[in-house]
């Protein structure tokens, strides 16, 4: 049976449903079908009165389910109808695995359904939903006690505590309960992760220590092109042998796209000899996470900086030689993020650097004569 056909048939039920003033409407979420309709409250939420709610079926969307969700779609009806419906009888027999275990298992199933298993999706998957995942108990049922406890066991205003906001409220509007953790989600900024910069002086003389030439060649990519610790193997090395140096980064290229990216300074491009690419270290991982760990603990080994260091040094270097919207593009972020982020770094030498640059053009604006 043809997708089409299916959907034709869940249209023609639908429409029977409407014209019976049935109240509910059958939904096809990836392979299977569900119930929308306002319900009374669910076992666990903080709502007060009945609201729009998905019950799921655990049918699949096959003529046979269609057929079947639209009886059981009638006989819910029915019940909220006679004042008869109750969430035992519904949850028993159609959700019986509605334990922790379970939501999460379907969540990530649905999560890889949307989105492909590429580097980027797996390590966002680990880092942002896996941790959170875990602090959840096993076994026991998803409910508005659980997920609080998830929120609460992380520390307020902190960037770990949004993400467990971000997480519970994610997994709770996917199970069909009514929660939401906002409220929760704290004032957390990155001015409380204030980190100490190498000067650019400081990170030519660590790129020369640097006794490995293959990993001499990544620090030396990194630094003069703000690359990640994982980008800096998703890269055009073949752009960096035309003049004027600009490196074409391959890297998301499904999500933002092929990007250029300017060598500062661009006598780093010359005096490190980059337009004559070398081969990169040999290190293999499965995700981003994987490959960036393997720089991070390079750079231990060689008493480096923190990779990510020579990434917030360009991107303040950038702010001298370019307006912030183009160094945000190069460093795929949006302007607005790359502000907030960066801005902050910047000390008074630099700013009196840039306010020289920019009182020396020939194009400044000029006071006006009287």
């Amino acid at each position: 049976m043809s997708a089409k056909k299916n959907e034709q048939l869940l249209k023609a039920a639908n429409n029977r449903l409407k014209s019976g003033s049935c109240g509910f409407k059958i939904e096809q979420r990836g392979q299977k079908l569900t119930l929308r309709g306002t319900l009374p409250p669910r076992p666990g939420s903080d709502k007060e009165g009945p609201c729009q709610q998905r019950l799921s079926l655990g049918v699949y969307a096959n003529p046979a389910g269609i057929k079947r969700a639209e009886n059981e779609a009638k006989r819910l009806s029915s019940e909220i109808a006679l004042n008869q419906f109750d969430w035992k009888n519904w949850l028993e027999t159609k959700e019986p695995l509605g334990t922790t275990d379970y939501w999460i298992a379907r969540y990530e199933e649905d999560y890889f359904r949307k989105k492909a298993a590429t580097p980027e999706s797996l390590t966002t998957w680990k880092t942002e939903y896996l941790t959170m995942f875990k602090r959840l108990p096993q076994g026991v049922e998803l409910n508005k006690e659980a997920l609080s406890n998830l929120v609460f066991s992380t520390d307020a205003d902190t960037r770990t505590r949004r993400r467990a906001v971000m997480v519970a409220n994610a997994i709770a509007k996917f199970a069909g309960l009514n929660i939401n953790f906002n409220e929760y989600k704290g004032n957390y900024t990155n001015k409380n992760s204030e980190r100490i910069l190498p000067t650019d002086e400081a990170i030519a003389q660590m790129y020369h220590s640097i006794p490995n030439p293959a990993w001499q060649y990544v620090f030396g990519l990194m630094a003069a092109y703000g690359l990640s610790n994982h980008e800096v193997f998703l890269v055009d090395l073949e752009s960096l042998q035309r003049e004027p140096g600009h490196l074409i980064s391959t890297y998301r290229k499904g999500h933002y796209g092929l990007r250029r990216i300017w060598c500062l300074y661009p006598e780093w491009w010359q005096e490190w000899e980059l337009n004559k690419p070398r081969e990169l270290p040999k290190v293999t991982g499965k995700d981003n996470r994987a490959l960036g760990h393997r720089v991070t603990k390079s750079f231990k080994r060689y008493d480096l900086c923190k990779p990510y260091d020579l990434r917030h040094c360009w991107a303040i270097r950038a702010m001298s030689f370019m307006p912030n919207p183009m160094a945000a593009r190069m460093m795929a972020h949006t302007e607005s993020e790359h502000n907030k982020t960066y801005q902050r770094w910047i000390s008074e030498a630099q700013e009196d650097q840039f306010y020289k640059i920019l009182m020396e053009r020939g194009d400044r604006p000029q006071p006006p004569r009287v």
